[in-house]
C-alpha cells in the first residue's frame, strides 16, 4: 500500500494512546517521587553527538542532512543526548542532576525502526549510593506496574573488561560478541587456544544466583581492580535483596553501546527485557566544552514489551457530555455554552451531524459518555443520564 507507515513505523490510534499515556503516567510518578525532574531533548542531533565518541554504531542511526549539509540523526537513544544537554547547558546546577524522559527512539532497522522509552539518568554522582538509588528506582516502576514475576540481571563492564583480559588480545572482541549474543556453541567453534576457549566458557557460565556465585569467583584470579568490583557487586546485591528486588548477576552480561564503565543491568520480565541501563562515567567529558569527566547512571524502560505485560484502561478517557443542539441553527448556541462554561476540567463532545434525540442517545451510549446537555435556542440547557 502505498500510503501505510513506513517500514518498522506504526499508528497509535487512540485506544493505543490511551494505554500508553496511562504507562507514562505510573512510571512519572514514580520518577518525580525520586526527586526527578522532566527534560525533553531533541529529535534530531548532529551525528556526532549520537554516535558518542564511536561507542555508538552510526549505521543504527536513520541519517539526513539540513539545508546547510550537515549530516544528521534521528537519536538511537536518549542518554547522549541528556548528557550532553547537561554537560554543554546545565554546568551551573546543583549536582548531582536528576532527570527523567520519556519519547521515541530510532534505529535503523527493517523490524523496528520506531520505539518508546522512559528512564532516568543520575549525573554527578558516582558512588554505591547512587547505583543503589538508580536500581531502586527502577524497582519501584516495577513495582508500581505490579508485574508479576520479574528479575533484575546485574553485570559489571569493568569486571568483565578485566576477566575478557586474561584472553588473547585477538580472542577478546570475538568471544565478547558470542556472550552478547548469548552464543555458547560459537565460542565453542571460534579458532581460539584451548586455554583461550576454557577461560571464553568460565565467562559465559558466570551467571545465577549471588550467593552462588561469589564462591566461584573468589576461586578465580582476578587482576586489576576485579576483587573490588566483586565487593562492589556483593554490597549492591545486599541492599536489593533488604528490599525485596530478586537479582540474578551475569558477568557474561554485555549492553549493546560501547560506553558503559561499570555497572550494567536488565529488567526481565517472564523471559522478556523490559528494561537496561548502566553506568557511564567516561560520557560526559565528551561533550563537556572543557573535557570535564563526571559520573553518570541511569536506564531506560522499553514501553512496547510493558504494554504487553501489564494492564491498562483499553479505551480513552470519555467526555462528560455529549452536547445535542435542539437544531442546526442552535449549533453556535450551543458553542457559545461550552466557550462560557464554569469548569475548564469538563470534558465536552459536540454532536454536529443533526442526529434525532434517539440516534443521539445511542451515539452517546457508543462513546461511553454519561450525559447528554440538550441546548436549547434560547441559550437554556438541561442534562439527563445515558441508560
Amino acid at each position: 500500500m502505498k500510503h501505510r507507515p513506513p517500514t518498522g513505523t506504526r499508528d497509535l490510534l487512540p485506544g493505543d494512546v490511551a494505554r500508553k499515556q496511562a504507562l507514562e503516567a505510573l512510571l512519572v510518578q514514580v520518577f518525580q517521587r525520586w526527586g526527578y525532574a522532566r527534560i525533553i531533548p531533541p529529535t534530531l542531533e548532529r551525528l556526532p553527538t549520537l554516535t558518542a565518541g564511536g561507542a555508538i554504531d552510526p549505521d543504527q542511526v536513520l541519517q539526513l542532512r539540513d539545508p546547510d549539509g550537515v549530516l544528521l540523526g534521528l537519536r538511537p537513544e536518549l542518554t547522549a543526548s541528556i548528557v550532553r544537554a547537561v554537560a554543554s547547558r546545565m554546568g551551573h546546577v546543583p549536582r548531582p542532576v536528576r532527570l527523567f524522559y520519556y519519547g521515541s527512539v530510532f534505529k535503523a532497522s527493517r523490524q523496528e525502526q520506531e520505539r518508546f522509552q522512559a528512564g532516568i539518568e543520575l549525573i554527578g554522582a558516582g558512588d554505591w549510593a547512587a547505583d543503589a538509588e538508580v536500581l531502586l528506582v527502577l524497582a519501584g516502576c516495577l513495582q508500581r506496574l505490579q508485574l508479576p514475576n520479574w528479575t533484575l540481571i546485574l553485570g559489571d563492564a569493568a569486571l568483565t573488561a578485566s576477566l575478557l583480559s586474561v584472553l588473547a588480545p585477538a580472542a577478546q572482541e570475538p568471544v565478547k560478541l558470542a556472550l552478547a549474543h548469548l552464543d555458547r556453541v560459537r565460542l565453542q567453534t571460534l579458532p581460539l587456544s584451548e586455554r583461550d576457549r576454557q577461560w571464553a566458557l568460565t565467562l559465559f557460565d558466570l551467571r545465577g544466583d549471588p550467593e552462588r556465585l561469589w564462591p566461584r569467583l573468589q576461586a578465580l584470579t582476578l587482576v586489576g581492580q576485579a576483587q573490588e568490583r566483586v565487593k562492589f557487586l556483593q554490597h549492591l546485591c545486599q541492599i536489593l535483596a533488604s528490599h525485596g528486588v530478586k537479582v540474578v548477576v551475569d558477568l557474561s552480561l554485555v549492553q549493546g553501546f560501547e560506553y558503559y564503565t561499570g555497572l550494567i543491568f536488565r529488567a526481565v520480565v517472564q523471559g522478556e527485557v523490559v528494561g537496561s541501563g548502566g553506568r557511564y562515567d567516561d560520557l560526559h567529558a565528551l561533550y563537556s566544552p572543557t573535557q570535564q569527566p563526571e559520573a553518570g547512571i541511569g536506564f531506560c524502560l522499553y514501553l512496547e514489551p510493558l504494554l504487553r505485560q501489564v494492564q491498562l484502561p483499553t479505551q480513552p478517557t470519555p467526555s462528560d457530555y455529549l452536547v445535542v443542539p435542539q437544531d442546526r441553527q442552535t449549533t453556535a448556541v450551543a458553542l457559545q455554552v461550552l466557550a462560557t462554561w464554569p469548569d475548564p476540567n469538563t470534558r465536552f463532545t459536540l454532536e454536529i451531524l443533526g442526529r434525532s434525540p434517539a440516534e443521539a442517545l445511542d451515539y452517546a451510549k457508543a462513546l461511553g459518555i454519561p450525559e447528554i446537555l440538550w441546548v436549547q435556542g434560547d441559550g437554556s440547557y438541561h442534562s439527563t443520564a445515558v441508560v
